[in-house]
């Protein structure tokens, strides 16, 4: 039996095993949907026991009323086929569920027509149930390669709806490695053909039909990496307790040469997809991209362990974890439970029942979560029965724990009444909100400056630096300059965030000019003002504005002699102007303005006096 039970809520998870990807074809949006399934409907005798496996199916059964339908619900993003089943895509870390839609017309119809009967057999398919079908049942069954079916939950001597969901049934371990299921329905048919009575016992002749209407598809998260990535670290899954008597798993024996699982291990657990360690061993760190998964691989046979069979994992029907204080339930074959604790201190466990049997695939990877920030434990519990042993069952815990933790270690700032988010060094004249993007473990610092803009230009005093944490609001004036510290790993930096709250331009200007890559000290913006800088509609600083004086120039006339033009290497252009600029008023522009003007004088003045001496 397959099961899953949630205390609290359940954990998602992800990724695709590599020969279970869904293709893609026709694309939906992706929002919650009901399809209405497709039963294929199987007719047997009397004494059947509803053997779907060694039997086609009909096409016209002779009962047209089935005993209720099917239908998915969830949040499908594509439909199409693979190996000839339905397949559905459903929304990354969600989960879909299965409503049986009970019809009581066949309970209804009338002796002389096809009616429901009870049936006494507790065989469906091979499958043994806890009780008889009665009314009739139905069977739901899990399978990675759609050829070898696990049975999880069972109902039987059905009267009303029936709901399958992460409650019982229905996980993300099957979504995240791509999953076939399987709904059969099974009931017994009478329809009386002679109506007698002998001394007042019915001795009427019936028919009788048995039917079984099978429901398949295939259902899987979106497609996922093949192959985990990132550092890996296996766990030594060696490191086992065990106990032969029932004690919910607590004890903690070591395994010697006498016992059953000595010199060989049942499988290992893999987590990977992490960046780097924190400062201690047990800490992981994410940071953008990374999805941290546990996946465990099956080395044994479960029902041949070791090569040996008569070792073989074997059904615990009332188990539970002592150390997690779990209720006693049907814990299957091996049961997996992994207990997460949040940044508050809150904590929910979800239980795997039959996980050995049903969820983990031999051979391959089995992927098990998708890992947030927290701190987790996980434990395999499950017993080994040795056929030929006088105390046949010995129960074994495996167990680790570990924490995962953001590397990013970013901060964010909104503004408190828009919610538009702030850039480094903005303004937010209404005050702000921090926001730590669902990373719940850095360590966040709060430093406040008052600035009072005086008549000898801004006074800084700091009133507080303090710790602060996600979701605070600050909306007195000031400058606020927040960090974000990764308390895991020393060697990482920290992230600032430099807020003003008020509406001061000049301080505004301050506080955006703390953004930069080189930073005015208050010292430095003073001095700037002082100098004429003034602040514009944007917050920052702008020069002032340099005065340069253009003189016009006036050229005086040129007086070229005869001798001076034959003695032409060392006769020498005299002019003279009424320019008088100071040194430091004169710039590039005025120079060469000057120089166009006295070339343009010299010029005219020898043009002149060779038309003058041609004339002569």
């Amino acid at each position: 039996m397959l099961k899953i039970k949630t205390i609290t809520f359940t954990i998602s998870s992800a990724l695709a095993l590599s020969v279970l990807l869904l293709p893609k074809t026709i694309t939906v949006s992706a929002k919650e949907q009901t399809v209405e399934l497709t039963q294929k409907t199987y007719e047997f005798g009397e004494k059947s026991e509803y053997e779907i496996d060694s039997k086609e199916p009909t096409t016209s059964p002779a009962v047209t009323t089935r005993l209720g339908k099917f239908s998915l619900c969830g949040d499908i993003s594509q439909t199409c086929t693979k190996d000839g089943f339905t397949a559905y895509e459903i929304a990354d870390d969600t989960l879909f569920s299965m409503h049986f839609d009970y019809d009581e017309s066949l309970k209804k119809a009338a002796d002389t027509e096809w009616h429901l009967t009870d049936d006494s057999k507790k065989t469906v398919n091979k499958v043994e149930l806890d009780d008889k079908v009665e009314n009739g049942a139905i069977l739901m069954q899990t399978s990675f390669d759609g050829k070898k079916w696990v049975t999880g939950t069972t109902k039987t001597n059905i009267s009303d709806d029936a709901d399958f969901d992460n409650e019982n049934g229905i996980n993300d371990i099957q979504l995240a490695n791509g999953c076939y299921y399987r709904f059969i329905v099974a009931y017994k048919t009478e329809k009386k053909t002679k109506d007698s009575n002998v001394l007042f016992v019915d001795t009427s002749d019936y028919k009788y039909k048995k039917y079984a209407d099978v429901y398949e598809f295939y259902a899987a998260y979106k497609e996922k990496p093949v192959e985990n990535t990132g550092k890996k670290f296996y766990y030594n899954t060696t490191d086992y307790t065990k106990s032969t008597k029932k004690n919910d798993y607590v004890g903690n024996d070591r395994i010697d040469s006498k016992d059953p699982q000595y010199g060989w291990n049942l499988g290992s657990f893999c987590l990977s997809g992490y960046t780097d360690t924190g400062d201690t061993p047990d800490i992981y760190l994410k940071t953008v991209g990374n999805r941290i998964r546990l996946s465990y691989n099956l080395e044994q046979d479960i029902n041949k362990l070791n090569g040996n069979a008569d070792l073989e994992i074997a059904r615990d029907k009332k188990g539970s974890d002592g150390n997690f204080q779990t209720k006693a339930h049907d814990m299957g074959h091996g049961e997996l439970i992994i207990k997460h604790t949040d940044a508050e201190g809150k904590s929910r466990i979800t239980e795997y029942s039959n996980y050995l049997e049903a969820l983990a695939f031999p051979g391959a990877d089995t992927n098990i979560q998708l890992f947030e920030e927290g701190d987790y434990e996980v434990h395999l519990d499950y017993a080994i029965n040795d056929k030929k042993g006088l105390d046949s069952k010995t129960y074994y815990r495996t167990s680790f724990s570990f924490k995962i933790r953001n590397g990013n270690c970013m901060v964010y700032v909104f503004d408190s009444q828009t919610g538009a988010e702030l850039a480094n060094g903005f303004i937010a004249p209404n005050g702000f909100r921090i926001d730590t993007a669902k990373s719940e473990y850095p360590k966040l610092t709060i430093t406040k400056t008052i600035i009072n803009d005086t008549e000898n230009g801004l006074v800084e005093d700091t009133r507080f630096n303090m710790p602060t944490n996600d979701g605070s609001v600050y909306t007195d004036e000031g400058i606020y300059t927040v960090k974000a510290f990764n308390r895991y790993d020393e060697k990482l930096g920290s992230t600032e965030k430099t807020v003003y709250v008020g509406n001061n331009p000049k301080i505004a200007a301050y506080a955006k000019s703390q953004n930069e890559k080189n930073p005015l000290s208050i010292e430095q913006f003073n001095s700037l003002i002082k100098e004429g800088y003034t602040v514009t509609a944007n917050y920052t600083l702008d020069e002032p504005e340099t005065n340069e004086t253009v003189v016009p120039v006036i050229a005086s006339t040129v007086v070229v002699s005869t001798e001076d033009i034959a003695d032409t290497t060392t006769s020498s252009v005299q002019t003279s102007t009424d320019i008088e600029t100071p040194e430091k008023k004169k710039s590039p522009i005025v120079q060469i303005i000057c120089g166009v003007i006295v070339l343009a004088g010299i010029g005219g003045g020898a043009v002149f006096y060779v038309f003058k001496n041609k004339k002569k």
